[in-house]
């Protein structure tokens, strides 16, 4: 997303001046960045719940936030519904601007917030994982309660997350700045597994604050359970090297997890010693079982790629019998950037020391590919794939058993002195039917996206867009700074 990379800049000429308290509004959403979603498989609710980071880019405000919204108390259409009322459609896109976020569903985090993700083990309610790239470069981590609107933050048991959270920069340990974790921006974990580490990315590489080379350097990822992710529990051990068996380190944009490996994507880095420094990968694989063997993808050798962003794993199914999952293979899907590309590859061997990687495919797409959520057609068929691109200001959608793109859903105004700059995805998806979350960062809103058939993507269409658009200054290129509400 191209407004991460000025933000040094942004702070410059900052809204928030003077020591009166600015604290960030819970009518609105500023800058929102990681959604996550979460409807519970006997609930009541016909939408479900999202949850929306807001990153307070241009730090207008002493902090950042995270928002639940109920979607049925918004009044969004029904999910599923069909596009056969024309009055209906003619409507489109809802603009529904009261958010009606209560005390009680709105927490504060550090500011410049990434993506999100939602852990859900049984029995146990859900729970929000954000990292923050604000000086400290935090891990919040936020409890949700079984009404799926009341957030609390787990690290305290308030609602200020900013305090007792789990700082990923010079962990207790550390020498010469090794290991740690700056400018964190990706996030995973397995939903539903009770055992479950979260693995977070770092956008910064580290090493002695004298380092004339970068071979003093290193690059790493951060793999702590999601059951206690605190202060106290948090070791150099939770710190996994990726410049290591002769790699060159590298900054890290997003992590998948798979059945054996963890698979993450190489982007465009920043040092305190040598300032910007070039992707080092396009994708590495570390091994779960020993996170000490990192292996690379190798994949800049075929493809004339810069770096690249969001990545997502998912089964395949065994040969033999397309009921059964193979473990022993696996589908990963990667964005690339210059050129933006849709890598699909698949994984032979999936669980063997040296897996074979494979591309099937590579379909361009529009500038400023961001993020990817996979939406299953169920066993046997070909999946579709959403992906965010700031460029053009849409969700495209790829659909694997035609080979090409069949839609591109706009989500913002299309107004060049305020571009959307769609990032965050996340998805609804039951049945043969799905809805799409983007957050439009650039307009401070959320837009949202039906497809009622799987089989016909190309009938999406953006169906609503949540939240006020967000205020713009064209002298400062910042958001205007507003009130908060109560």
């Amino acid at each position: 997303m191209r407004a991460y990379l000025v933000i040094s800049a942004l702070l410059l000429v900052s809204c928030s001046v003077g020591n009166e308290p600015r604290p960030p509004p819970s009518s609105r959403l500023v800058y929102p960045s990681g959604v996550a979603f979460w409807r519970a498989g006997d609930s009541s609710s016909t939408n479900g719940f999202l949850y929306v980071a807001g990153a307070n880019f241009d730090k207008c405000f002493d902090s950042g936030a995270v928002s639940a919204l109920d979607l049925d108390g918004l009044g969004l259409r029904p999910f599923g519904k069909d596009f056969s009322d024309p009055e209906e459609v003619a409507g489109f896109p809802a603009l529904l601007t009261d958010l009606r976020v209560g005390a009680s569903s709105f927490v504060l985090i550090d500011s410049f917030a990434g993506e999100m993700t939602l852990w859900n083990p049984p029995g146990r309610g859900p729970r929000l994982f954000v990292p923050t790239r604000a000086e400290g470069s935090y891990l919040q981590v936020v409890d949700v309660g079984e009404d799926g609107l009341s957030l609390s933050c787990a690290q305290n048991a308030g609602r200020d997350c900013r305090i007792d959270a789990l700082s990923l920069a010079n962990p207790p340990g550390a020498k010469n700045g090794q290991p740690g974790a700056p400018g964190p921006l990706g996030v995973a974990v397995r939903r539903e597994d009770p055992a479950a580490n979260v693995w977070v990315t770092a956008t910064e590489l580290v090493g002695p604050a004298g380092a004339e080379t970068e071979d003093e350097l290193q690059s790493y990822l951060v793999d702590l359970p999601a059951a206690t992710p605190f202060r106290d529990a948090l070791t150099t051990d939770n710190f996994v090297a990726t410049g290591v068996g002769g790699l060159e380190p590298g900054a890290a944009h997003a992590v998948a997890i798979g059945g054996r490996y963890v698979y993450a994507t190489g982007r465009n880095s920043s040092t305190v010693q040598f300032g910007a420094l070039p992707a080092r990968f396009a994708m590495r694989l570390v091994d779960q079982t020993n996170t000490s063997r990192v292996l690379d993808s190798a994949l800049t050798v075929s493809y004339a790629i810069r770096e690249a962003r969001g990545i997502a794993v998912v089964p395949m199914y065994r040969a033999d019998d397309p009921s059964q999952v193979d473990p022993d293979r696996e589908r990963v899907y990667l964005l690339a950037r210059g050129p933006d590309t849709l890598l699909t590859i698949d994984i032979e061997g999936a669980r063997a020391d040296f897996p074979t990687l494979r591309v099937v495919s590579a379909q361009s797409l529009p500038e400023g590919a961001s993020e990817l959520e996979v939406l299953s057609r169920g066993v046997g068929r070909g999946n579709l794939i959403a992906v965010t691109g700031s460029g053009d200001e849409a969700v495209s959608i790829y659909d694997e058993e035609l080979g090409q793109l069949v839609a591109q859903v706009l989500v913002g105004d299309q107004d060049p002195a305020q571009p959307s700059q769609p990032f965050g995805l996340t998805a609804d998806v039951r049945g043969n039917s799905a809805r799409l979350f983007t957050s439009t960062f650039g307009d401070g809103r959320v837009a949202v996206i039906d497809i009622p058939n799987l089989d016909r993507p190309q009938d999406a269409r953006r169906v609503a867009l949540l939240g006020t658009r967000q205020l713009r200054d064209t002298r400062q290129g910042t958001s205007v700074c507003q009130e908060s509400s109560p």
